[in-house]
């Protein structure tokens, strides 16, 4: 048996901003007001093994949230 990603398949309602390698999404637990997370769209283990254009796309959309105040 595989583990389904939970978040391949996402409701539009969660998804905040998006860009071509990378999503932000409102958390489904929020610990705080605005608990967003930031995802690329491959799947990696963890912020490193990203790529650099794939850390970039992510730290993108950080800038784009703050400024923006959606997330």
């Amino acid at each position: 048996m595989t583990n389904a990603c939970p978040f391949c398949h996402l409701p539009g309602s969660r998804i905040v901003l998006a860009n071509e390698l990378a999503v932000a999404i409102r958390d489904a637990y929020p610990v705080s007001s605005g608990h967003t997370l930031i995802l690329p769209k491959r799947h990696v283990g963890s912020f490193f093994e990203a790529g650099a254009d794939e850390r970039a796309a992510m730290l993108a959309l950080l800038d784009a949230c703050r400024v923006s105040r959606l997330c």
